[in-house]
């Protein structure tokens, strides 16, 4: 068995769910593994984001909006209302379109900052089982239970509400569903097998995803998860995210500009995670020195331990899903061991 089929099988049995895709193609090598069923489905997480923001690209490379295009010439005020007035100024009108992909617009994020009477969408989505959320009611949990974090421009805020937003841009700007754009302009064109929108697609079936736990409950059933949309609301897999990412880097999806414009890390997300436009690096030399000669990878992460990470130079790539937002250290644990294995193959070539 190849070293690395090895470590992910054994790997595997710390978590509850594990799937991972490794591709090393100046070696020709790939490996995956699942516990669960052969290339399981899982939900996206914020991983999603990247789908959104090469939407979003997209339509700026076709001349339909450019990073600087205000949101409210697509967005109409009851949408915007209330998410961007600070110290009695509405600033509303200021929001661009790159304000929102690098979280810089000054919106608050309804999945996980502090509101204003104290409560938590989290536990909302927990205790709710039940409920499906539109976008508008994930703004409006934004709109009615949360102020602003700042005026436009001036500070970086993680924001799953703008993610929302931007969602929304992209269907007025298609006049078509989200989940269509995602089918019709990246699905189709990487021959992606199994990703689509959740809850939005004919084919989703909540019972076909690997086990998600979030503060320990299991939600891979629940409704509630109908919370994310265009912040990461999606349906896929480790080989499917593993070809998207392939597409991301080599044109099939994205021209080298676009790619180069979402590559610029001027604001820190985390110790190791640097963050563009609707896209983060992952710096492992930041977690140990001894790291440094390991590559910067780029990609997204999402809370639930999912991550899908591409070395933009030698394509080297790791999709990797343990579904569970309590493993986040473990999780993390595994892919730069993976990275350093990986590394030390594709040196000996």
């Amino acid at each position: 068995m190849h070293p690395l089929q090895s470590y992910l099988q054994k790997n595997s049995k710390r978590f509850k769910t594990f799937q991972c895709m490794v591709r090393i193609p100046d070696q020709d090598l790939h490996f995956s593994f699942s516990s669960t069923t052969i290339d399981q489905p899982f939900h996206s997480a914020s991983v999603g984001k990247l789908f959104t923001t090469v939407l979003i690209m997209q339509a700026i490379e076709e001349g339909r909006i450019t990073l600087d295009t205000p949101v409210s010439h697509h967005l109409n005020h009851e949408v915007l209302d209330d998410l961007f007035f600070v110290n009695g100024v509405n600033y509303q009108s200021q929001v661009t379109i790159q304000d929102l992909l690098s979280h810089t617009s000054g919106v608050n994020d309804y999945f996980e900052s502090k509101t204003m009477d104290g409560s938590s969408f989290i536990d909302e989505v927990l205790h709710q089982p039940q409920r499906f959320y539109t976008p508008l009611d994930l703004i409006q949990f934004t709109q009615k239970k949360q102020k602003p974090v700042g005026i436009p421009k001036q500070k970086f805020h993680y924001s799953d509400t703008g993610f929302i937003l931007l969602g929304l841009c992209c269907e007025s700007l298609y006049q078509a569903s989200f989940n269509t754009l995602i089918q019709t302009k990246i699905v189709q064109p990487c021959g992606l097998k199994n990703t689509f929108l959740c809850f939005y697609d004919e084919r989703f079936n909540a019972k076909n995803l690997a086990p998600l736990w979030m503060n320990g409950v299991e939600v891979s059933q629940f409704t509630s998860l109908s919370c994310d949309f265009s912040g990461g609301g999606l349906h896929t897999t480790t080989e499917d995210l593993t070809l998207f990412l392939q597409g991301c880097v080599n044109g099939v999806l994205l021209t080298q500009d676009s790619l180069n414009q979402m590559t610029i890390f001027n604001h820190k997300f985390r110790n190791g995670l640097h963050y563009g436009l609707g896209c983060m690096q992952l710096r492992p030399k930041d977690f140990f020195f001894l790291f440094k000669k390991l590559p910067l990878m780029i990609g997204h992460l999402g809370v639930s331990g999912v991550h899908a990470w591409i070395d933009v130079e030698s394509k080297m790539s790791i999709v990797l899903n343990v579904g569970n937002n309590q493993h986040m250290a473990k999780s993390f644990q595994v892919v730069i061991s993976l990275l350093q294995m990986m590394h030390s193959m594709s040196k000996r070539k």
